[in-house]
């Protein structure tokens, strides 16, 4: 088992900073964070996360903040792989929730993790966050859809079958 963790851990190095072919490195869960205790099961859970779903990934972080950011190398262009996006969604956030963590540790909360707002918080805090968005927005428009009621199934329209950062360097000046 060690050794498998091991190379999951160094086989990322093989693929691409930018990917091979539509393979990229993606940032559908990421920005968990633990109690420091709980750091190395934390750790080794996303380790046996990826392992189980055949997949290399980058990952970095804070570990004396037990904050890990990651991006597993997917291909959007594959059903299989935008399939899996949720199927590692799922897992990951029910494990950082296990373990006594949360979902967001810098970055906030977004879309993806919508659906698990609830379990983290539990169900007093959730239902409070609800009547005040009930308060200040009344009529849901803004970013409806983005924390309270939110779905898996809600979301997965959101996972394109591409995936492209160029917008971020757009208003950059050209040659």
């Amino acid at each position: 088992m060690q050794e498998d963790l091991w190379k999951v851990r160094h086989a990322s190095a093989t693929v691409a900073a930018h990917g091979e072919g539509g393979v990229k490195a993606l940032p559908v869960i990421e920005d968990g964070i633990v109690p420091p205790e709980r750091f190395r099961e934390y750790l080794e859970g996303v380790y046996q996360l990826f392992e189980r779903n055949h997949l290399q990934a980058a990952v970095w972080g804070h570990a004396g903040d037990a904050n890990l950011h990651m991006q597993p190398f997917l291909d959007l262009s594959q059903v299989g792989d935008r399939q899996k996006v949720f199927r590692l969604i799922d897992e990951y956030y029910n494990l950082v929730i296990s373990l006594g963590g949360s979902t967001s540790g810098e970055h906030g909360d977004g879309r993806l993790r919508g659906p698990y707002l609830e379990r983290l918080y539990g169900p007093e805090a959730y239902a409070l966050f609800q009547k005040v968005k009930q308060i200040f927005d009344p009529y849901g428009t803004l970013n409806p859809g983005v924390k309270m009621g939110v779905t898996i199934d809600s979301i997965k329209p959101l996972v394109r079958s591409t995936y492209s950062m160029e917008h971020l360097y757009d208003h950059l000046p050209r040659s």
